[in-house]
């Protein structure tokens, strides 16, 4: 009996060891990922009515001035990163990046270092500036809710009916986005389409996303609409189920000056002061 016990007292601890090897570094990773974004907020975003007394801000030459209630975004503090935009969903806060791959944000923070949380990122084949009839955002769904980890609990609820985010971009202006779908799917589907051969097959792409949709909005199909997939893992890692939210373009505004280096593409800011859908 007590040969036993040893057996199955040895195999416990082997199997705690085993579990603590994989959870820890997972953990520290965690910890990691939640003080640098927590920093990157501290240092770069702020309300309209929130005082910068920090030197370095009045030294980058930065106009940070907001033009309504939204968001000041200071730009400057990007500088020499991949950032495309800023998103802003309630309290999901988080740089948009966009690398030469799908792979390399995956995970790495925004200054390039490896960790597990990675960034939030634009698919690599999208336009920067989000002038695409339909751009990808992909975001690890992490157990400790960071990221899009809230989506799953938040966001599949009907009471979430025409809720909105928000996309800050460098030439400082902000993009809203109207709930337009909810859909759960799986990786590679054609929920992930980009490329349309013409407006009337992007029509027709929106209206089978409505039909996929977990419960329906009062946005409507538009051939001249600009989407946005918010995508995540909707499972245990290694699923291939995931949950998309798709908003649909309702309002874009200029509410700051455009970063420092920031430079215009040739396709102009993209500005509607119509917050109709």
């Amino acid at each position: 009996m007590w040969i036993t016990r040893l057996i199955v007292g040895a195999a416990s601890a082997i199997t705690l060891a085993i579990c603590a090897s994989v959870l820890l570094p997972k953990l520290f990773e965690y910890a990691e990922s939640a003080e640098t974004y927590r920093q990157i907020i501290e240092d770069a975003v702020h309300k309209p009515d929130e005082p910068d007394n920090s030197a370095a801000s009045a030294s980058s030459g930065s106009d940070r001035k907001s033009y309504d209630n939204s968001l000041i975004i200071d730009w400057e503090k990007f500088k020499g990163q991949d950032v495309v935009a800023w998103l802003q969903m309630d309290d999901i806060g988080y740089p948009v990046m966009q690398g030469e791959d799908n792979s390399f944000y995956l995970h790495h923070l925004p200054d390039k270092s490896w960790n597990y949380g990675g960034s939030i990122f634009l698919n690599a084949d999208s336009s920067a500036d989000f002038s695409d009839s339909h751009s990808v955002i992909y975001g690890h769904n992490m157990a400790d809710g960071s990221m899009f980890g809230k989506f799953r609990w938040r966001y599949m609820d009907p009471g979430c009916k025409d809720h909105t985010f928000d996309l800050y971009l460098p030439d400082g202006t902000r993009h809203t986005y109207t709930f337009f779908s909810v859909i759960s799917t799986t990786g590679g589907s054609d929920v992930y389409d980009t490329k349309f051969a013409d407006k009337k097959a992007f029509f027709s792409y929106q209206k089978k996303m409505k039909e996929l949709s977990l419960y329906q909005n009062s946005t409507e199909p538009d051939q001249d609409a600009h989407l946005v997939s918010l995508s995540t893992c909707n499972g245990v890692e290694g699923t291939r189920n995931r949950l998309v939210i798709q908003g649909k373009e309702t309002a874009a505004r200029q509410t700051q000056e455009p970063a420092s280096w920031w430079r215009d593409n040739s396709k102009g800011i993209r500005v509607n002061e119509s917050d109709g859908i």
